[in-house]
């Protein structure tokens, strides 16, 4: 393994670990390996009328020359407001 790919392997670790801690039982390990995640976000945690998946792909080449692939997953987002928040993802990456 070349050097470059030990330091982003580390840094994509270090992410990682902090967005479980950020998120917490909202967090989810789809495939470690494969580093696919998902963040679960629901207005009300005991009776979810509104909830969001957001799966996070992070590809060998994150965070150095590529971005995190995401997949929003929220039936009631439509239109504009899913455009909207898909846009305020790339530019956070940005």
């Amino acid at each position: 393994m070349a050097e470059g790919d030990t330091g982003s392997d580390q840094r994509q670790n270090e992410e990682i670990e902090a967005m479980a801690a950020i998120y917490g039982e909202e967090w989810c390990v789809i495939d470690d390996c494969a580093k696919i995640f998902c963040i679960r976000i629901s207005d009300d945690i005991d009776d979810p009328k509104w909830t969001l998946c957001l799966q996070v792909m992070l590809p060998n080449e994150y965070p150095g020359t590529a971005p995190p692939i995401y997949q929003l997953n929220a039936p009631w987002l439509k239109g504009q407001e899913r455009v909207d928040l898909s846009n305020s993802l790339e530019e956070i990456y940005m």
